[in-house]
C-alpha cells in the first residue's frame, strides 16, 4: 500500500499584483470588475492623457529643432575644417567651432530622450494587466484622480495555483522537490486534485516549528480558488499492509462491516479501513492478517451463519 504523509495547506495565487497607475491624472474609465478574467496586456483602466499628449508634442517639436541645429552646426564644422587645413583660421577658432558641433549633437540626444519619456507617459495613461489572471479587487472608479503609486486593481494568477503546505519538523526530511501531491478541498469533496512540490522553504518558522512547502497545481478549469483549505497527501513510497477486497465490505452509514470465517460459522466485525488501491482496502483495525472473510457478500451472509 502507498506510504503517505498527510498534511494541511491552503491555495495561494501563483502571482498576485496590486497594479499601480504609474501616472497622474483623472480616471476616464475602468474596463474590469471583480471576478473578471483578463489576459496579459488587457486594459484595466484609462487615465486622462491630454497633458501627456501635449508634452509628447512639445518634446517632438523640440527634438526636431535640435536635429535642425545639428545639421547647421555640422555644415559649419565642415567649413571650419577646410579653413583650418588651409591655415586660414587659428586653432582656437577651430576648437571653439568643433565644441559647438559636439554640443549640438548631445542636445539632440537629450531631446530624443525627452520624446521617449513623454511617449512613456502617454502610454502609461492606459493601465494594463501585467499577466493573465483574475481581478480580485478594483480600487478606482471613473472621475477619481490618481498618482503614480495609486492602486488601480489587484490581479491574481490562478492557473496554475500554488498549494502552500505546512510540514511539521519531524516530517521535513521526507519532503523533496518533485514529489507528487494529491489533495482535496471541501468545495469539491468527491474530487481529488494533483500537483507536484516545486518550492521548499529555507528554514522553519520559529513560532510553530514547521516548514512551508509549495506545490504547483494546474487549474485549467478554474475550479480552485486562492484561499481554499486543502487536505494533502504526499506519496513517499510503499509499505506492506493487510488488505481486503472492496466486495467484502458492507457499508452501513459511517460503519464498515465484514464477515470473518471463525471455525464453522461467520462472525460480523466492525473494521477501520485505511487507504484504497486497485480495489482493495487496508485494514487498520478489526481483522488480523491471515483471517478469512466472505467475498462477495450475498443477502444470506449474516452473523452466525454456518459455513459448509
Amino acid at each position: 500500500m502507498p506510504k503517505l504523509l498527510t498534511l494541511t495547506g491552503s491555495m495561494i495565487p501563483n502571482e498576485a499584483s496590486d497594479v499601480a497607475a504609474n501616472a497622474s491624472g483623472a480616471v476616464l474609465s475602468t474596463a474590469v470588475e471583480r471576478g473578471a478574467f483578463v489576459e496579459k496586456g488587457e486594459v484595466l483602466a484609462k487615465l486622462d492623457a491630454r497633458s501627456a499628449a501635449l508634452s509628447t508634442a512639445e518634446a517632438m517639436a523640440t527634438a526636431n529643432a535640435a536635429k535642425a541645429n545639428v545639421e547647421i552646426a555640422q555644415a559649419e564644422c565642415d567649413r571650419v575644417e577646410k579653413l583650418y587645413k588651409a591655415n586660414a583660421i587659428s586653432g582656437v577658432e577651430y576648437d571653439k567651432q568643433h565644441a559647438s558641433c559636439t554640443s549640438a549633437i548631445w542636445s539632440a540626444k537629450v531631446a530624443d530622450a525627452r520624446v521617449d519619456l513623454a511617449k512613456k507617459g502617454l502610454g502609461d495613461a492606459t493601465v494594463r494587466a501585467p499577466f493573465a489572471g483574475m481581478i480580485a479587487e478594483r480600487y478606482v472608479s471613473a472621475g477619481e484622480y490618481v498618482q503614480p503609486a495609486s492602486k488601480v486593481a489587484r490581479v491574481v494568477s490562478i492557473d496554475p495555483l500554488r498549494l502552500e503546505i505546512v510540514v511539521p519538523e519531524q516530517s521535513v526530511p521526507l519532503v523533496k522537490v518533485g514529489l507528487d501531491v494529491d489533495f482535496k478541498v471541501s468545495a469539491f469533496p468527491e474530487q481529488s486534485f494533483k500537483g507536484a512540490i516545486r518550492y521548499i522553504g529555507p528554514s522553519l518558522r520559529p513560532g510553530s516549528r514547521d516548514l512551508l512547502v509549495e506545490a504547483v497545481v494546474p487549474n485549467t478549469d478554474k475550479k480552485l480558488r486562492p484561499g481554499m483549505f486543502a487536505t494533502a497527501r504526499i506519496a513517499l513510497g510503499e509499505r506492506p499492509a493487510p488488505v481486503i477486497p472492496a466486495t467484502a465490505i458492507r457499508v452501513d452509514g459511517t460503519l464498515r462491516r465484514v464477515f470473518a470465517v471463525v471455525g464453522d460459522h461467520l462472525e460480523e466485525r466492525l473494521v477501520k479501513l485505511g487507504e484504497e488501491k486497485d480495489g482493495v482496502f487496508e485494514v487498520e483495525q478489526g481483522l488480523a492478517a491471515g483471517e478469512k472473510v466472505v467475498s462477495p457478500l450475498t443477502p444470506d451472509v449474516r452473523d452466525g451463519a454456518k459455513v459448509k
